[in-house]
């Protein structure tokens, strides 16, 4: 009984783990493993997977996080401030 290539579809002797004709791994599990090693060196694509509510931490690495200043929420806790005490001083 001979091997049939996957890929170039040549027939092969029991005995080869690769083909002969074009090089490719004749054995399931030796091409799941190369298979496997592709895709780990390929680059990751982000994931359109649906964001689970319990993952608050997700941020997608597409999307820049930018600090924002503290300073409008300063600003309006003191005219807050300065409010409450014209207040009092003008009742």
């Amino acid at each position: 009984m001979s091997k049939r290539c996957p890929g170039c579809g040549q027939m092969n002797d029991d005995s080869r783990i690769f083909c002969s004709s074009c090089g490719k791994p004749l054995d399931a599990q030796l091409r799941l493993i190369q298979d496997l090693e592709k895709q780990k060196k390929a680059p990751q694509k982000e994931s359109t997977a649906p964001r689970r509510d319990d993952d608050d931490d997700y941020v997608p690495s597409s999307v820049q996080k930018e600090k924002k200043s503290p300073l409008p929420w300063v600003i309006l806790g003191l005219a807050v401030v300065v409010a409450v005490v014209l207040w009092f001083i003008l009742k």
